[in-house]
């Protein structure tokens, strides 16, 4: 039968003897529905509202002096994000976007990013409506629009003697006079481009609500050993300033694994092993703070646990020594036949003078939680972790009050206990007999 351009075609579609649909086609134009078939529920969605924070790492270089608008640009969700106490979008998620600005304009770099998809694998792709609100450990702010904002170029910068003043400055408050008459004086070069490689991490807020499939995904396994929960209890809460024995950063973080695991895990989701601390470590991460510069290998300060200074050191930079992510571990005797490393992990903000030490440090984030989830989502990205649990343990009176800065610290007193999985075990070698050669020989009598 020849049908004509207009006019109107009726399929009919029985399911399983439920009811007729009518899917009606108009020339080349095909209406889709979607059938609710008896005995299979419609996939529900949970939304997401707008405001929603969304943390995501990038996964392009991306840069004020290099890039230009339409370049692609690519990241991963790298925390979890729930509705209501569910896990609704696990990490790993990728977003899409592009380069909507890049460039400079009154003195200062700008760039601005945009992303527009999300997506897993073997999900496809939603459209996705996001700002960028903050860049995570960055000398650059982020205006209201979304816009990345470098630092103002100027005329008159500190050299690398401006350096050893500051650490004259350190231990001598009388220097700081010094220290900045140097900076008025002495000149150096200041790259206030941005520059961002893979691996800068990128806050985000949803602009319009977001509807994902509810089909929340497993739990990882809790690290429920008996004998685990129990030395986390014996773990002292707090690490000590060897000089004045006063408290330092609590200890938030205990790792069950091998030292070559713990590396391994720490080094895949992008910490660096810090440089031991020493004159040369010290003058070259002043050098950094001064220049407004990283140093991603910078020295940590000592804290000591139980007497001992920490047996590894990692942190996480970006663009600037004053912001950092940092953990301090100790191994200690755990329960027999478990190899344990004891954690102290907390977030530097900031340079402040602590009047107490009469000298320069780091300021750190009081929510110390946060980082202590932050370590622990970094460290299940790398699919290295095999149960995690947060333990309960005794609160000291003195929990909240960080003894070198005076500033308060929020916390829920909770240690976070990762385990780590064990290495495949190794196949076993395969020699290649090669063909032999027989050489004979005669005796001689």
């Amino acid at each position: 039968m020849q049908r004509r351009r207009g006019d109107r075609l009726s399929v009919v579609i029985l399911v399983e003897s439920t009811f007729p649909v009518a899917i009606e086609s108009t020339g080349l134009t095909l209406a889709f529905v979607t059938l609710a078939v008896a005995g299979v529920p419609p996939a529900r969605a949970v939304e997401l509202p707008a405001g929603t924070p969304l943390s995501v790492r990038l996964k392009t270089s991306v840069s004020s002096r290099t890039s230009t608008a339409g370049d692609p640009v690519s990241a991963v969700l790298v925390a979890p994000v729930e509705v209501d106490g569910r896990t609704v979008l696990t990490a790993g998620w990728t977003l899409h976007g592009t380069v909507r600005e890049a460039g400079e304009q009154g003195g200062r770099a700008l760039l601005r990013l945009e992303f527009s998809e999300i997506g897993h694998e073997g999900l496809g792709n939603s459209p996705i409506g996001a700002r960028l609100v903050a860049v995570d450990n960055a000398r650059e702010s982020v205006d209201g629009d979304g816009r990345i904002v470098g630092l103002r170029r100027k005329h008159r910068l500190p050299s690398p003697v401006a350096g050893l003043l500051m650490l004259l400055a350190e231990d001598h408050p009388i220097g700081i006079a010094a220290f900045a008459a140097g900076r008025l004086v002495l000149r150096a070069a200041q790259h206030t481009a941005i520059d961002y490689p893979p691996g800068v991490e990128l806050g985000l807020a949803l602009t319009s609500s977001l509807e994902v499939p509810d089909d929340p995904p497993p739990d990882p396994p809790v690290a429920a050993d008996p004998s685990l929960v129990a030395f986390v209890r014996t773990v002292p809460f707090r690490t000590q300033v060897p000089r004045g024995h006063r408290n330092g950063d609590p200890t938030n973080l205990l790792l069950v694994g091998a030292q070559a695991q713990v590396e391994e895990a720490f080094l895949s989701a992008g910490w660096t092993r810090a440089r031991p601390m020493g004159l040369r470590a010290r003058a070259r991460g002043l050098l950094a703070l001064v220049l407004k510069r990283s140093d991603h290998a910078a020295a940590v300060s000592r804290l000591d646990l139980q007497g001992r200074p920490p047996d590894l050191v990692f942190e996480k930079q970006n663009d600037t020594l004053a912001k950092r992510h940092h953990v301090r571990i100790w191994r200690e005797e755990g329960p027999p036949g478990r190899t344990v490393w004891v954690g102290a992990a907390t977030h530097d903000v900031g340079i402040a003078f602590a009047r107490r030490l009469h000298a320069f440090t780091h300021r750190i984030d009081p929510r110390i939680d946060e980082e202590r989830e932050k370590i622990v989502n970094d460290l299940q990205l790398t699919g290295e972790v095999s149960a995690i649990a947060l333990v309960d343990r005794p609160r000291p009176p003195d929990a909240g009050v960080d003894d070198v800065t005076s500033a308060p610290i929020e916390t829920d007193g909770r240690m976070a206990l990762v385990v780590l999985r064990p290495p495949p075990p190794a196949a076993p070698a395969v020699v290649e007999m090669g063909p032999r050669r027989l050489v004979w020989r005669r005796s001689l009598s």
